[in-house]
């Protein structure tokens, strides 16, 4: 990757939130220049010069020759990108001096290529862990992206980091271990299973025969009480006629005895 794309900067004396606000009403947007060991400089670039490194081949990967007046130039890298929170509209920038010569440390986009055979014929899932990898690099030698075919992934199968290719022109710096694709088994959906809940009785009433039954039976056991009730006032009467055993003649009543006085 050796091509450069040229941004023409400014110097940033005002940093308030006016001057802000100004700068992006004129079609420019507030930035910062971070060195390797030189101080940060403020500057403004044009907005229209950032959102096209964003839609180049590389976007913020690009090598950029920031140019500020007629002497100073520099080669940098983007750093990053801020946004508005309530829209995607870019609102700061940060860039990052960089030494063609030496070595940087940048995040690359994942590929992946084909069809696995676990998603084919044996209905898996492929799942996309991480779409990025860290790798150091020199700046013309940072891979676009890096292509990974899964077409011979099978179900519970998955490539790592650690099995990647390895390439003269960058180091992979993610962790071996670090999954980046899967073939997953699919969730199976669970039916739920409802119990049909044993009818208890209430409290008094017949089990077996169902209602009507029970009525029946509740209409005969009233009429049994009725009945009872009926012999029962019968019985008080006799037992009212009749003396008890063992009680005292009643007053005025005579006996053989007392007329032969």
């Amino acid at each position: 990757m050796e091509n450069i794309i040229t941004i023409n900067a400014e110097p940033r004396s005002e940093i308030s939130k006016q001057a802000r606000k100004q700068l992006r009403a004129h079609g420019k947007i507030p930035a910062v220049i971070y060195g390797i060991s030189a101080e940060s400089v403020p500057i403004a670039v044009s907005l229209a010069d950032v959102k096209g490194v964003m839609k180049s081949e590389n976007k913020e990967n690009s090598i950029l020759r920031i140019i500020q007046g007629e002497k100073s130039k520099f080669d940098a890298m983007i750093k990053e990108i801020q946004y508005d929170y309530l829209s995607d509209h870019i609102i700061h920038v940060d860039f990052i001096r960089i030494d063609l010569n030496k070595p940087v440390e940048v995040e690359v986009p994942v590929l992946l290529e084909g069809e696995p055979i676990g998603v084919k014929t044996e209905d898996g899932l492929l799942e996309f862990i991480h779409r990025q990898i860290l790798v150091r690099s020199l700046p013309t030698s940072i891979p676009k992206q890096i292509r990974i075919d899964v077409s011979g992934l099978h179900i519970n199968q998955s490539i790592k980091v650690e099995n990647l290719p390895k390439s003269d022109a960058y180091q992979l710096l993610s962790p071996a271990n670090t999954v980046i694709c899967a073939v997953a088994t699919k969730a199976k959906e669970e039916v739920p299973v409802v119990a049909e809940a044993a009818e208890v009785p209430a409290e008094g009433a017949v089990a077996a025969g169902g209602p009507a039954e029970g009525a029946a039976a509740a209409t005969a056991a009233a009429g049994a009480a009725a009945k009872g009730a009926a012999a029962g006032k019968e019985g008080d009467k006799g037992a009212a006629a009749a003396p008890a055993k063992g009680a005292a003649p009643q007053k005025g009543t005579g006996t053989g005895k007392d007329k032969a006085k």
